[in-house]
């Protein structure tokens, strides 16, 4: 009870000054399309007007993206109210961009994690732009896997953590090596890629599929896998997405894994209207040979999340509203409050002749709201609570300061 206090202080505290001295000129439906237009350019082989055409050629920009958060009690699952509240410099990614000519450009971004104690790499790929229909792409690449693992700046999402769906289930920020087609007809977007598979030596139980990625690090490729996603965009303010991935999962020639795959399937749902902003996702698992993963993950003394589930699910629904519309003042600031109800279970079904754990039929309500001095920059605050089907329950809330650049 004293943490649900401290949160709705805590958010009342942040929407005060805005509050007071401002309303938005422009809506959620605005910010967003303007944010998203931005990144689209860079996804399509650009970072803005000067590097386009032949006068772009040789230009290099720098872009980058960052939040810090404080989390009490830590943790990503049902909360420990015996543990500690955390802070946390999460990420710091830092991306540069060069253009050699009209039609050649590369595009990278490294991820520089927890006060830059760990390093990753985000992607790194050249894109050969042929017609706006139709462009190749290779190298490192984020999987076009639902709405969120290709664009996941901090400032596109309300909360100070990522939907868990789009962590457990897509298992954000998952990238692979590979080459594939890019493309735009009559409001319809596509991506095709065919990439490495995952590895099916690291899925858990509670965890799903997220072990298995490989990360592009001298990584084994025995097996391949398709994916892509087509998006409709051709109506204002209304996004709709199918995500599809096809692939083995035996990529280390492991004889006890010969039936070890991997199909993904994903909708999603956008609505932005009149300071509304609506989405909807849903993601269903399917596990080949996952009796075989059980038995390999059984085997091993230092796994004590074993039992891989057949079917994996997830989905979620989001509703937020950008108050400050409300009132007349011009300003560019904004105040959104959100909700947000996410259901995911990583053992939806297991092999035969196994058992899941409920623990694993997690749901979650989020609540709180995001401020926004400026566009590219967001102060958050929210209280996640946690049921399984096991009866643990818990409540954590968040703070978070975010930006893009």
């Amino acid at each position: 009870m004293r943490r649900t206090v401290l949160a709705l202080g805590v958010c009342a505290w942040l929407a005060g000054p805005a509050v007071v001295g401002a309303s938005a000129e422009e809506s959620v439906t605005e910010r967003l399309d303007r944010i998203e237009e931005r990144l689209d350019t860079l996804q399509d082989g650009g970072s803005g007007d000067e590097a386009r055409g032949d006068g772009g050629a040789g230009r290099l920009t720098w872009h980058g993206y960052g939040e810090l958060h404080f989390n009490s009690p830590e943790g990503s699952g049902v909360p420990d109210d015996n543990a500690p509240a955390i802070m946390d410099l999460h990420r710091m990614v830092w991306g540069l961009s060069y253009r050699f000519n009209d039609r050649i450009s590369v595009h990278t971004e490294v991820d520089f994690e927890h006060a830059a104690q760990e390093m990753e790499l985000e992607f790194a790929y050249l894109d050969f732009e042929i017609t706006p229909a139709f462009n190749i792409r290779t190298g490192s690449m984020l999987m076009p896997m639902g709405p969120l693992n290709e664009f996941h700046e901090p400032t596109l999402f309300y909360s100070v953590e990522r939907p868990y769906v789009q962590r457990t289930i897509i298992p954000t920020s998952w990238q692979e090596g590979g080459a594939g087609v890019f493309g735009a007809v009559n409001g319809l977007k596509y991506r095709v890629y065919l990439v490495s598979g995952l590895n099916a030596e690291g899925f858990t139980a509670s965890d799903g599929i997220r072990g298995g990625r490989g990360g592009v690090a001298e990584q084994p490729s025995d097996d391949l896998a398709i994916v892509g996603r087509l998006e409709y965009v051709g109506l204002p303010g209304i996004d709709l997405g199918l995500s599809a991935y096809q692939g083995g999962a035996n990529t280390t020639k492991n004889p006890a894994l010969t039936d070890a795959g991997v199909g993904i399937w994903e909708a999603d749902a956008r609505l932005r209207m009149a300071g509304f902003d609506l989405r909807g996702v849903y993601s269903l698992i399917q596990v080949d040979g996952a009796d075989q993963i059980t038995a390999f993950t059984l085997a091993d003394p230092d796994v004590d999340d074993q039992v891989v589930g057949e079917e994996m699910m997830g989905w979620y629904l989001e509703a937020a509203y950008e108050v400050l519309r409300l009132l007349a003042a011009d300003s560019e600031q904004e105040v959104v409050v959100f909700i947000r109800y996410e259901d995911f279970n990583t053992q939806q079904s297991v092999p035969t002749g196994f058992s899941a754990d409920p623990a694993n039929d997690r749901q979650v309500m989020t609540a709180g709201l995001a401020y926004f001095p400026i566009l590219d920059v967001a102060v958050k605050a929210d209280l996640e609570s946690w049921d399984d089907g096991a009866d643990n329950d818990g409540t954590r809330f968040n703070l978070g300061v975010a930006y893009q650049f």
